[in-house]
């Protein structure tokens, strides 16, 4: 158990690239932590995907990670280099939309024309016009 708490302390510092590599060694989500503002940014585990806390709080088994409504709480971990035509950010919601970055759902490819700011969990064929377009 030593060696696990030391190993979660050094990845902290991996970029999201290198971190989506070793998912397996952030630690997994659990209810009843504490997330104190000086936690927002870290990641963990839920579910087999890597995300990163948004807001202070306490988890709860009422706000899992990737659900619809803990958006503000949650933020799923994507490659930070991502978001090109030959190679979109695959989208599978609860995640920031960024402005001229490209994102695959269903096959379909879309351009972002609008920043999200918050994370958003709709399909993106649901947010044609307003968030995204069809790149066709």
């Amino acid at each position: 158990m030593y060696l696990r708490s030391i190993i979660e302390k050094a990845v902290e510092s991996l970029d999201n690239k290198t971190a989506l590599t070793g998912v397996e060694l952030f630690p997994h989500w659990r209810v009843g932590v504490t997330y104190t503002a000086d936690d927002i940014g870290k990641r963990f585990t839920y579910d087999g995907v890597l995300y990163s806390v948004r807001q202070p709080h306490t988890t709860s088994e009422n706000w899992l990670p990737g659900a619809i409504g803990t958006e503000s709480l949650y933020v799923r971990v994507a490659e930070e280099d991502e978001g090109t035509l030959d190679n979109p950010i695959a989208y599978n919601g609860n995640m920031v939309l960024e402005a001229d970055k490209y994102y695959v759902q269903d096959e379909v490819i879309y351009k972002c024309i609008r920043d999200t700011v918050n994370p958003v969990y709709n399909a993106l064929a649901d947010l044609v016009g307003i968030y995204v377009d069809i790149v066709e």
